[in-house]
């Protein structure tokens, strides 16, 4: 039987954990499953205060907490790989993030993609849920919208850790740190990750069904944080680019996109009175100066500030 480590990193959401957490404990599942919590707070350690109280209550699968005291996302990640991995008998890691809530049917979803696909790396569906009323200019916005494909499959690519399933030798294969940590609080490690898989010949599937719902808390449905998590995803996209090609080869390759989405997005925010329409149209210059940051080798450390609670 497979045994999937189920992996959360975690850094100051209690609350968030918690209901992660408590979604997986009502995982409509026969399969063997372990819970793995890595708690990225050296100081509150919250993460690990959640994990000793759900495990004393009684929790439905073995449940347990590392603390990782350097910050940084990837160096979260590699340390449960590394846990994954120090298991022989764990066949896959699967991971959350800790303001996720997974579907009853999520994990044997995941692990039916694979099998039926014979997939490497599976991604599932996420949806959106507020945390209070969204205004109506946001609303419509690109990022705030279900991560969906569609149908289940073969895909080319998955290029985030947010619900994600991944083989164990296919992990072992990409050497004992596959999270880049020099990415630390920029994000984009999980996509760097993947694309150095796929190079590899790792195959990649999606499952529709696998579907969890992320929880955005009010402090990211704001003109400032979309338009600067567009700057960060042109930034780390390219520094995925940067790492495969080197800056020359990057540069030659973005640099029509760049310029296009520059005066598209300019221009196109120019030319409307709409508040949500000006806020997507100037995400794309915003995106495009992200990606001349990533080509400079500047660092924008969104992960540095913690959303929600």
């Amino acid at each position: 039987m497979d045994k999937i480590l189920i992996g959360i990193a975690t850094c100051n959401r209690p609350q968030g954990l918690l209901r992660t957490l408590e979604s997986i404990a009502r995982q409509d599942s026969r399969l063997q499953l372990e819970i793995l919590i890595a708690d990225n707070d050296a100081s509150r350690q919250e993460g690990m205060a959640v994990v000793e109280r759900v495990a004393t209550q009684g929790y439905r699968w073995p449940i347990r907490a590392i603390l990782v005291e350097e910050r940084g996302i990837p160096r979260v990640r590699n340390a449960l790989v590394a846990q994954a991995l120090g298991d022989p008998a764990v066949t896959h890691l699967a991971m959350l993030d800790d303001d996720e809530a997974a579907s009853p049917r999520w994990i044997e979803a995941m692990v039916a993609t694979a099998r039926q696909w014979n997939a490497d790396v599976v991604g599932g569906a996420v949806l959106r849920e507020m945390d209070a009323p969204v205004p109506a200019w946001a609303a419509p916005h690109p990022l705030l919208q279900p991560k969906k494909r569609g149908q289940s499959g073969p895909v080319e690519l998955v290029d985030s850790t947010a619900n994600v399933l991944i083989a164990a030798p296919a992990l072992r294969a990409m050497g004992a740190a596959p999270f880049d940590e020099r990415m630390a609080l920029t994000g984009g490690s999980d996509k760097q990750l993947f694309s150095r898989m796929q190079r590899a010949g790792h195959r990649f599937a999606w499952s529709e069904e696998a579907v969890v719902t992320e929880l955005i808390p009010a402090s990211r449905v704001t003109a400032k944080w979309l338009l600067m998590r567009g700057y960060r995803i042109g930034m780390t996209d390219m520094m995925v680019e940067r790492f495969h090609k080197g800056r020359v080869r990057a540069l030659l390759g973005e640099t029509p996109r760049i310029l296009g989405g520059a005066a598209s997005g300019a221009l196109g925010a120019v030319l409307t009175l709409d508040r949500g329409k000006r806020v997507q149209r100037l995400g794309r210059l915003y995106r495009a100066a992200g990606k001349i940051a990533g080509l400079a080798g500047f660092h924008y450390e969104e992960y540095r500030k913690v959303h929600g609670a």
